[in-house]
């Protein structure tokens, strides 16, 4: 075989291989299972979501709650089958939110080691809503709205949670459709502390 022969078939050879090498890059079942992370675009009713470009994305049962925006994982098995794995810890990390409280509430001034008010919601779509709050010795009656949880922190319809305030009196919490955090039913007079301690499930749209 004469020498330019050789380098014939050593860029044929070359050729073949990276032929073999793109075909096994875009073909499940040759690259097996495979994952990447994606922006879901569309939350669809059927418990799929659309995200990077693809559609009708299978959800987990661990992904709850979902949204669009969220930075989720998915993954392909080798028969080319898509799932929604679940949310990924975006890069600013996962920190609790401090809202800012309507007037007159304001964290729990009084000594201790006392949480203030905080809120943040987990990879599985449940959002907790932490602190003990105080009326900074206004008085407040009947209905009076704490703060307002943004879209995609609120639940599908208004929640209500026993709550405990000064003297160990029992009151109510609500947490409303469109993400304002009340209390109900007050009676008149200053508020030295309560809780607005409580977790449910975010809506998913």
């Amino acid at each position: 075989m004469t020498q330019s022969a050789q380098g014939v078939h050593r860029d044929l050879a070359a050729a073949v291989r990276r032929k073999v090498e793109r075909t096994g890059q875009s073909t499940p079942s040759i690259r097996g299972s495979d994952w990447q992370t994606a922006t879901v675009t569309a939350v669809n009713g059927d418990g799929t979501v659309n995200a990077g470009g693809i559609e009708n994305i299978r959800r987990a049962a661990l992904y709850q709650a979902p949204a669009v925006g969220d930075w989720i994982k998915i993954s392909q098995s080798s028969t080319g089958n898509w799932l929604a794995e679940g949310r990924l810890v975006p890069s600013a990390g996962d920190a609790w939110t401090v809202p800012a409280l309507t007037a007159p509430w304001i964290s729990y001034p009084g000594g201790g080691n006392y949480q203030g008010a905080r809120y943040k919601k987990l990879a599985d779509g449940i959002v907790v809503i932490e602190g003990l709050i105080a009326s900074n010795g206004v008085s407040v009656s009947g209905v009076s709205n704490v703060f307002t949880l943004p879209a995609g922190y609120r639940p599908t319809a208004t929640l209500v949670f026993p709550t405990i305030n000064t003297g160990n009196a029992l009151r109510q919490l609500e947490v409303v459709e469109t993400g304002v955090v009340r209390f109900a039913s007050l009676p008149a007079g200053a508020v030295g502390f309560i809780s607005i301690s409580c977790s449910f499930l975010a809506a998913t749209t």
